[in-house]
């Protein structure tokens, strides 16, 4: 038990002595009092000291704590059906239940149920325990991540979580295109989609279940940095000169060697630069039967890249190119036709390359490249030029960019950022494989201290919050697309994920646990004490 007056303050020390010289004097006048009785005296007495302790009492205002039960309650979303917060409220045999509009904010736990809150009402919790159970909508994505910032021809990958109400098809879509899908089953999925990053700048494609669009996934393509390109060619084709006319559009400089006659070749240059800085190319894509060219042995020994295409007979092909530069390329036959389809009137040789350590394909085509000292790669399509002379550009780039990104090497200054982004929360940016230290990274019209990794000093992260939604500048050169916070139910469930994380550090209430209150008397029980006592003062003396 203890008092709720604060004795460093002067004034209760002087109303606490005053009620002793009350008390000493009371006494001190029913004591000299010669007309009454000893009984009398003693009787008086004894009812001014209770008067007195009554006011005492009331002036010291005693608390004492005692152990009460935690109670408990539910916050329901707009969102949830009636019988799935039955279900909760028989398991959790919690009886009583509120939405945002009717909530008493009185109650020691919180169970939060859903994920569609004002943020005043989350605001309301501070004082109570909170728990959340988030309700999965069918047909709905509950949870799905992409990167908001790739390099052309990288390979983009969605992944998420959705609960389908039946067997249909998940897909991704650029305009009216397909560019991956998958099969979803009846109930809960968890899915990964993805696609080379074909395009260049801001990019924006649909997620869609059926004909229905669920999210929309935007994310800025960085250019890749432009490459120095040659052809080795023993004759002139459709498919090498289609390809490099294309990377010639792309940016790329391109000089086309071609084997004409003895002793007569045939050079071709595409965006030409000054001869005078006598630039070594980048890439080197030629025929298996160049593979022992001193040109191409010298490129792969300085860490460049080398493409094979025009691959006639894979199983000789890939011993020649094993021997010729160290590679170590396996096929195995999959078909006894000539070729096999790949769709969109894309065709391949019937081999598949087997798997190696140090080999990476190109996802969704019989390419792949192997790191040695250099790159090697090597491709096992028929033909490539088709698609471009019946307007498919889409497959041309996507085949394309997605190979120059497997041969190409890491961009410098390069910017990570984790996307789906929604203004108001915190979202981490990171930069990696820098060329200088700086001290600071702009996105928007914020300003971000970087913090650099103790391990990889080249490697630095910040974090940043948005207060817009849109498309917002990175640095001079990228951007990141900023959702805004009412943009679906992912966002609500990341808000209300962000704030059950930050509740749960100063977080003191407990399901299982009793609470201690403090408690006092209450003013009703003084009065009737002061009646009481006040009442016996007047009486005691008509009754002797």
């Amino acid at each position: 038990m203890r008092t709720s007056i604060n004795w460093n303050e002067p004034i209760n020390w002087a109303i606490g002595g005053i009620l002793l010289l009350v008390l000493v004097g009371q006494v001190w006048l029913i004591n000299r009092n010669s007309s009454l009785s000893t009984i009398s005296k003693w009787l008086k007495v004894g009812l001014n000291f209770l008067l007195w302790l009554v006011v005492v009492g009331y002036f010291l205002q005693f608390r004492w704590q005692s152990a009460q039960s935690a109670n408990h309650a539910l916050l329901v979303s707009n969102d949830v059906p009636a019988d799935f917060v039955r279900r909760v409220k028989d398991s959790l045999r919690i009886q009583d239940s509120f939405t945002a509009r009717n909530f008493k904010a009185d109650y020691d736990s919180i169970t939060l149920i859903g994920q569609e809150f004002p943020t005043a009402s989350l605001t309301r919790l501070s004082n109570a325990a909170v728990h959340w159970i988030p309700y999965d909508g069918v047909d709905q994505v509950q949870d799905i991540h992409w990167k908001g910032i790739v390099r052309q021809g990288e390979m983009q990958r969605v992944t998420g979580q959705l609960r389908s109400s039946k067997k249909q098809t998940l897909a991704i879509r650029y305009g009216t295109r397909t560019i991956d899908s998958v099969a979803l089953k009846e109930g809960a999925n968890r899915f990964a989609l993805e696609f080379p990053a074909f395009t260049r700048g801001r990019t924006q494609t649909a997620l869609t279940l059926g004909d229905v669009t669920l999210d929309t996934v935007r994310f800025y393509s960085r250019p890749t940095e432009p490459l120095t390109v040659l052809f080795l060619l023993n004759s002139p084709d459709f498919e090498s000169k289609t390809l490099a006319n294309w990377l010639g559009k792309q940016g790329h400089t391109v000089q086309l060697s071609t084997t004409l006659s003895k002793n007569i070749t045939s050079d071709v240059r595409i965006n030409k630069v000054d001869k005078a800085t006598n630039k070594v190319p980048d890439l080197i894509i030629t025929e298996p039967d160049n593979a022992a060219n001193v040109t191409v042995r010298k490129a792969l020994a300085d860490g460049r890249s080398v493409l094979f295409i025009n691959v006639v007979n894979p199983e000789v092909d890939c011993r020649t190119i094993n021997q010729a530069v160290g590679s170590r390329w396996q096929v195995r036959k999959v078909s006894n036709e000539p070729t096999i389809p790949l769709g969109n009137g894309l065709n391949a040789l019937p081999y598949r390359f087997s798997d190696a350590v140090n080999q990476f394909p190109v996802t969704g085509y019989p390419i792949a490249v192997q790191r040695t000292t250099g790159r090697v790669g090597v491709s096992l399509l028929s033909e490539t030029f088709p698609l471009s002379l019946s307007g498919d550009s889409v497959t041309y780039n996507r085949i394309w960019t997605a190979t120059l990104t497997r041969l190409s090497n890491s961009d410098k200054n390069n910017a990570l950022v984790d996307a789906p982004i929604y203004s108001g929360l915190p979202e981490p940016v990171s930069v990696n494989n820098l060329t200088s230290r700086p001290a600071k990274v702009r996105v928007g019209q914020d300003t971000l201290q970087l913090s650099y990794s103790p391990i990889n000093q080249r490697t630095a992260s910040a974090t940043f919050i948005s207060r817009r939604s849109g498309w917002l500048p990175v640095q001079d050169s990228l951007a990141v697309y900023v959702e805004g916070r009412s943009d679906g139910q992912v966002s609500d469930r990341r808000m209300v994920e962000q704030f059950v994380r930050a509740h749960s550090a100063y977080q003191t209430a407990s399901l299982d646990n009793a609470r201690q209150i403090n408690e006092q008397l209450p003013n009703w029980a003084w009065f009737i004490l002061f009646i009481v006592c006040l009442t016996a003062l007047w009486l005691e003396p008509k009754l002797s």
